[in-house]
């Protein structure tokens, strides 16, 4: 694998695209225990996230990234490489619900990081793809639709009564593409549609040149990104204080969830 250092003099721009998401991370240094997750390629990730979103920009901050989010069940979230330290004195100093942490940990780490009033959700998973990925159309009797919202390109499958079955965002900043937002309605799935829509979303991070393209996965998503050639970069676990609990200060309705 080609890899990027200084003695090295690499070009990354020069190099095949098979190895220039790896290459990329590999260029700036990882924090202890994550590989090649670092600071700056979880902020390229949330820069997408926060577009894809049309809500503020992640600032760095107490060691790691946060996003004031103000959404009606998700007013902050805090992102940390890992439970160390700074997560920890993050944590400490919040009374309130729907401010969530998260770190490219697995769940079991976060929780011995954590007090018990924090609840740990769904574990999730940060990927890469080197791409392209292959073409591949839409299923006979669904169209594509093309689109755009807020900062993020958009893809539309729909079906023959013009009804949404599936769908997805792409943001393309500073050479990376962030996918996400990946659904497909319960009524469609396992007819090809998510494979037709990821082609679709790439076709359009190919045609913007770019070198890195990430998602964050569930549990029940990532089979499909790994059969799409896609690969784990890190585990990436949640921790919320839930409403109710001892040291969580309620208020509002919970209405949606932003993962």
């Amino acid at each position: 694998m080609a890899r990027c250092a200084d003695s090295l003099s690499c070009s990354i721009t020069s190099l095949p695209a098979a190895a220039r998401c790896a290459c990329r991370a590999m260029a700036e240094p990882a924090a202890p225990g994550t590989g090649v997750v670092d600071l700056a390629l979880l902020e390229r990730w949330l820069c997408g996230w926060s577009l894809a979103r049309g809500v503020p920009l992640p600032r760095r901050e107490g060691g790691g990234l946060v996003v004031e989010v103000g959404a009606p069940d998700q007013l902050r979230r805090h992102v940390f490489v890992d439970a160390g330290a700074a997560l920890q004195a993050c944590a400490a100093g919040i009374d309130a619900p729907r401010i969530f942490l998260k770190a490219t940990v697995d769940s079991a780490t976060l929780r011995a990081a954590l007090p018990p009033r924090w609840q740990i959700e769904s574990p999730r998973y940060l990927m890469c793809c080197d791409g392209p990925l292959p073409p591949c159309p839409p299923p006979p009797g669904y169209i594509l639709r093309s689109g755009r919202e807020h900062g993020a390109l958009t893809i539309q499958l729909l079906d023959g009564a013009g009804a949404v079955a599936a769908a997805g965002k792409l943001v393309i900043k500073d050479g990376c593409a962030v996918f996400d937002q990946i659904e497909t309605a319960a009524a469609h799935r396992r007819r090809g549609l998510g494979r037709a829509l990821m082609a679709a979303l790439d076709a359009l991070a190919c045609a913007a040149g770019v070198d890195e393209r990430l998602l964050v996965a569930t549990e029940a998503g990532r089979s499909l990104y790994l059969a799409l050639g896609w690969r784990t970069l890190a585990p990436y676990a949640t921790a919320v204080l839930a409403p109710g609990l001892p040291g969580a200060v309620t208020g509002g309705v919970l209405r949606w969830r932003v993962h």
